[in-house]
């Protein structure tokens, strides 16, 4: 096939990429049209000019060619123009028979638009990083922060020891508790102490989702494996938590016929996505919990026994925030602070009586049911200074409920102020106040101690003198507040001294300052 004389001619000015020629001494003898839009000069005015006029006029940045003609070898560079575009240059030798260069031939790449993608992407990286250093970071904290807060006490440092022991081993473990004991907490806490706390961490409630699509959203599925299934398939939470830990929140509620697919999956590290053909096999740890008597599910058939004991290896019980002492009272003071900085309430202080108070409830539902009080009480408290007699009455009546249907050792509370609010339907409010006793501390033993070997009453407080006008009678809270504000008043206007007033009346001087405080410098 023959071509026309200017063939080639064409080729190279319609190339997008442009073309470049110089002599052995760096003259420009051709260029094609892309130099034009590249330099924004002319083809007929560069030709015939040297290469370093481009540098010498600003049109760009230096030229390899010269670099060319002094090693004699090929080169690359990068070079920037005054028309804001970034040029990929290779230029080569070309050689006459004796070996000396002939001519040196540029080959020119606009890549702007590629180095903005790349720096975009690099900025995107950055950020990326940044986010997820941030979020790890927050996280450890955040796991860290808790971990302090849901272990104090003794019962809940034996439990937290344990956990921290186990959490090392590659082993199933079994978290059982009521609902609401922070049995997700505690399973966040066995992995980031775990040799997997940089793999995922994916959990799964049982009982959310129906049976139907349990299966599917634990193991996943192929394309077209049922109706309304995805055309692309759908990895399940197995295989994402591949590397970690799978956590199975209420593993009572797996259906059976599912049972026996976790039974391989825990023996195997295999598992068969649903309307797969090919088993795929992971490294996972199992953390389960369950509310329910799992034990009792085994006996009646409804959980497979070989099942139940591949996944309880090491088993943990959570007690209810009835039975965790010291931790109620610091979980307490915790969610207070913290709902009180979320709401935007930072002024607002909780006293130890109220803390104590509260305490006295036996919260049925655990941590949830505490979560929900305390936000009640921040939001609805009408003072900064939130004691019992400034408790919401909901609370209040909820407490006193609560303290008249349970026995009287579960109370963390001073037995006489509870008694005092659950005899507010008292004919007689005289002796009512007569039978209340001032000392309060937040330590239950010191308050019993303080109760046995010097108790306060009005006929031994000094210098005042305390009348009820049966004419205005005022409700018992009302009352009470006047009483502890005539006591606090006198003493400091005789004593001006926290101190005075922590020995005389038998409380910590960090208390007698709170009531200093509350009823005399307002």
């Amino acid at each position: 096939m023959k071509y026309s004389k200017d063939f080639y001619q064409k080729i190279i000015e319609a190339s997008h990429d442009e073309i470049c020629v110089s002599d052995k001494n760096g003259v420009i003898i051709f260029c094609n049209k892309s130099f034009e839009e590249n330099y924004g000069i002319s083809k007929s005015e560069m030709i015939g000019k040297n290469v370093e006029y481009l540098e010498n006029h600003g049109y760009a940045t230096k030229s390899p060619i010269p670099l060319v003609i002094q090693s004699k070898n090929q080169i690359t560079v990068e070079q920037e123009t005054h028309t804001g575009k970034n040029l990929l240059i290779t230029a080569t030798p070309v050689f006459s028979d004796n070996g000396e260069i002939e001519y040196v031939v540029e080959n020119v790449r606009d890549i702007t638009e590629l180095n903005k993608i790349k720096t975009k992407l690099q900025t995107t990286e950055k950020e990326m990083n940044k986010y997820k250093s941030e979020v790890e970071t927050f996280y450890r904290t955040t796991l860290k922060y808790e971990d302090n807060i849901i272990s104090n006490g003794p019962v809940m440092q034996s439990i937290m020891q344990t956990a921290d022991q186990v959490s090392k081993a590659n082993v199933n473990i079994m978290l059982l508790g009521e609902s609401g004991t922070g049995k997700s907490s505690l399973a966040k806490f066995i992995h980031q102490h775990s040799h997997r706390a940089n793999g995922p961490f994916i959990t799964i409630n049982c009982a959310a989702i129906s049976p139907q699509l349990l299966e599917s959203e634990l193991f996943g599925y192929t394309s077209g494996a049922f109706t309304g299934a995805s055309s692309k398939g759908k990895v399940g939470l197995v295989e994402l938590a591949n590397g970690g830990t799978l956590f199975l929140d209420e593993i009572g509620d797996i259906p059976l016929p599912l049972q026996s697919k976790f039974l391989q999956l825990i023996q195997e590290k295999t598992f068969l996505p649903v309307g797969g053909i090919k088993q795929k096999k992971v490294d996972i740890r199992i953390i389960s919990a369950t509310n329910a008597d799992i034990l009792a599910k085994v006996k009646e058939r409804s959980f497979r026994e070989d099942l139940y004991y591949r996944l309880n290896v090491i088993e943990i019980k959570l007690p209810p925030l009835r039975e965790r002492g010291d931790n109620l009272l610091n979980l307490i003071r915790y969610y207070f602070k913290k709902y009180s900085i979320q709401f935007d309430m930072k002024d607002k202080v909780i006293s130890d009586e109220a803390v104590k108070f509260i305490a006295s409830y036996n919260f049925p539902g655990n941590i949830r049911e505490l979560q929900n009080i305390m936000q009640n009480i921040v939001l609805t408290s009408k003072n900064n200074y939130v004691d019992v007699n400034s408790l919401p009455e909901k609370i209040i009546y909820t407490i006193k409920n609560n303290n008249s249907n349970k026995d009287d050792n579960l109370s963390v509370y001073n037995n006489s102020f509870v008694s005092d609010f659950d005899s507010r339907n008292d004919n007689s409010i005289k002796n009512k106040t007569d039978k209340f006793s001032i000392d309060n501390n937040i330590d239950s033993k010191i308050v019993e101690d303080s109760q046995k070997k010097h108790p306060i009453s009005f006929s031994k407080v000094n210098d005042i003198s305390f009348c009820i006008d049966d004419n205005n009678l005022q409700d018992f809270d009302t009352l009470i507040y006047n009483f502890e504000n005539k006591i606090i008043s006198e003493y400091y206007n005789k004593y001006k001294s926290s101190y005075k007033i922590a020995e005389i009346l038998r409380i910590s001087q960090s208390k007698a300052s709170r009531l200093i405080r509350k009823h005399v410098k307002k």
